[in-house]
């Protein structure tokens, strides 16, 4: 990754010596673009007054110290002493390029032009779409002045954007005097996806304990079983009030819950070690499907359950009609690949809950034993199955089980319509 003034630049390389990040720091922040073309040449008249006893040679070294000493000086008479706040989105979709909003105020005396806002310490995976920043208005003192810096979500992820600062190359154009506002903020990158047309999970529904919990209470009915005695616990809205005057003591009514269809999803995170790069490729594309899956999902009248193990294992349980979407989203931008196989983590927890899961639909990465015997063991338990395995090149074994579905990474880029 090329060193940028935008980005963070701590690390392993800049960590061995303090000198160093320091000269780093003060190249790509303190030093404008014409501060760094000036600096060879007076390095080359330094150099040449050295060892040369013309005169002449002495005279344009001093041209050259002074109007770097004057810049230096510049450093501490003209930093600038402003506000700022920023309102920036805290969730976005990868590739996305993001606004963020700056209102920037100077409260008291000091410099109030020449100013120029830029994102300070960016994470890997954001990127400035404008790396020298974006010019900001002349201040006039207490009118706050507004500005757009635009960034860009090149990656999926979780990140903290550490602040923006405020740069000023007056008066000579040659240093930057910089105020910096750190403030670290989460970000959240979804992965990209193409929505899905249609997707038909096999079909078949279940019995769900606390199942209308699960589902919204707006345009959710139950059906009616009869009258009993009241007994503790239960909920006060289902007095029936005519019969408990009839029979003078309390009397509710008793529904029975709906059986509701509960699709199982399963994300396969394994990246053995030493794979090529076309295999986190294609763990970033299995990702994307997931969050297709998930979207066609939150548009009909299904509960959810997405699994996924990596470093973490990921299990969310989320009802119709809730708008669930934004949790899928939110696993699917922080879920890693793992070295390990994560099938053996995955399965006991969905073990527990295969009595109530209706189908499954499971995204694999590659298709061999274990994930054979993976999916005989659902189909055993009851439930019905639908399989896609994201592979750019074969399989371990020849995928040509019936129900398989092999997309290639041509096939996920240009959206895959139906599943």
């Amino acid at each position: 990754m090329p060193l940028s003034p935008t980005k963070d630049l701590t690390g392993p390389l800049l960590s061995r010596t303090r000198l160093l990040p320091f000269l780093v720091r003060f190249w790509l922040i303190r030093m404008t673009r014409a501060g760094k073309w000036f600096f060879f040449p007076c390095v080359a008249i330094s150099g040449y007054a050295s060892f040369s006893l013309n005169y002449q040679a002495y005279v344009a070294f001093s041209y050259c110290a002074a109007l770097w000493g004057v810049a230096f000086l510049a450093l501490l008479l003209f930093r600038p002493k402003l506000t700022l706040r920023a309102m920036q989105p805290a969730r976005v979709c990868a590739g996305e390029t993001f606004e963020v909003g700056l209102e920037v105020a100077r409260p008291r005396g000091g410099l109030g032009a020449d100013l120029t806002a830029t994102a300070h310490r960016l994470p890997v995976g954001v990127d400035a779409a404008e790396e020298e920043g974006v010019p900001l208005p002349d201040l006039r003192r207490e009118r706050p002045v507004r500005a757009t810096l635009r960034l860009v979500a090149a990656k999926r992820g979780s990140y903290v954007l550490r602040g923006y600062r405020i740069e000023s190359d007056f008066p000579l154009g040659l240093l930057n005097a910089v105020q910096a506002f750190e403030e670290e903020r989460s970000l959240l990158v979804y992965p990209s996806f193409h929505p899905l047309s249609r997707l038909d999970p096999p079909s078949s529904r279940k019995h769900q304990p606390g199942g209308v919990a699960l589902a919204s209470i707006v345009g959710e009915s139950t059906e009616f079983v009869g009258d009993r005695d009241f007994r503790e616990g239960d909920n006060v809205r289902d007095i029936d009030w005519r019969a408990t005057g009839r029979l003078q003591r309390i009397i509710v009514r008793e529904y029975r819950e709906e059986y509701f269809h509960r699709v199982a999803v399963v994300l396969d995170t394994h990246v053995p070690k030493g794979s090529p790069a076309v295999r986190r490729d294609d763990f970033e594309r299995a990702v994307s499907l997931c969050a297709a899956i998930g979207d066609a999902l939150a548009r009909e009248e299904y509960i959810v359950d997405i699994f996924a193990a990596g470093p973490m294992l990921y299990h969310l349980a989320a009802g119709r009609s809730l708008a669930y979407l934004d949790q899928i989203l939110d696993i699917l931008a922080c879920v890693e690949e793992s070295r390990d196989e994560p099938l053996w983590a995955i399965q006991p927890e969905l073990a527990e809950y295969l009595g109530r899961i209706s189908s499954a639909v499971c995204v694999f990465l590659d298709w061999d034993a274990r994930r054979m015997d993976f999916l005989e063991d659902l189909r055993r338990k009851g439930v019905s199955v639908k399989a896609v395995i994201v592979r750019t090149g074969g399989t371990t074994m020849p995928a040509n089980t019936p129900g398989l579905q092999v997309l290639a990474a041509a096939d996920v880029a240009a959206g895959v319509g139906e599943l």
